[in-house]
């Protein structure tokens, strides 16, 4: 019986002789001190095994804000002796390749590529959106194929074979450890995008010349006089 809670006494022993305690360096905040925690953010815990010689920090759901130095201080009776972690907290980013339209004719593919990036492990899943109907598995419609290479840099290929009107919206690309990424695609034939294209530039030229218009007068008013 005495031998098997010496070691129980001898732990107990050390456990007060040195004292851990983990240290928010950017506001001096001591979050664990032993096994006590000082924080209302339950994200924070202290890990210590009965006998073992580490007591690790650990956080849960890792935010921006998390980002810093962060101090294990070690107390003895001779004084304190500190270790530091610099925590950098990489937020992975999700984009669409082309503009924030797409245009294509009908009968044509919808060629969309969704590029993952500055992620230390690629992502679990990159689901496609067409408005807010999830397409990766869509059977009703037909012809829609989704490629994802994961990587350093993931990329998720979304093929949509012959457009028409009804494909036409938002399609967003939606990763497990990013935001999500949006594209509207348009279908509709060339010569009317050419005509639409031509009506826009027209209408610039048209108020452009107005304001040269007003900003001529004055000047040839003041060369008359």
């Amino acid at each position: 019986m005495f031998q098997s809670t010496r070691p129980q006494s001898l732990n107990l022993s050390l456990f007060f002789l040195f004292q851990i305690s983990w240290v928010r360096r950017r506001d001096w905040h001591i979050l664990t001190s032993g096994l006590f925690t000082y924080t209302n953010d339950a994200r924070f815990q202290v890990l210590h095994g009965e006998g073992a010689d580490d007591w690790t920090l650990q956080i849960k759901y890792v935010q921006k804000r998390d980002n810093g130095t962060y101090e294990c201080q070690v107390s003895t009776g001779t004084g304190i002796m500190s270790h530091f972690v610099n925590l950098h907290i990489v937020i992975p980013e999700a984009f669409i390749l082309g503009n924030a339209e797409h245009h294509v004719d009908p009968g044509s593919v919808i060629n969309l590529v969704c590029i993952i990036e500055k992620s230390p492990q690629p992502p679990q899943y990159v689901f496609w959106y067409h408005n807010d109907r999830m397409i990766n598995y869509d059977n009703v419609r037909g012809g829609i194929t989704v490629q994802t290479e994961p990587g350093p840099k993931t990329q998720s290929r979304l093929l949509i074979q012959d457009a028409s009107d009804k494909d036409e919206g938002n399609y967003t690309c939606t990763a497990s450890n990013t935001d999500a990424a949006s594209i509207s695609v348009f279908v509709s034939e060339g010569d009317k995008m050419a005509a639409i294209s031509r009506r826009k530039s027209s209408a610039g030229s048209s108020a452009m010349d107005v304001m040269l218009w007003f900003i001529i007068m004055p000047l040839v008013s003041l060369a008359i006089r």
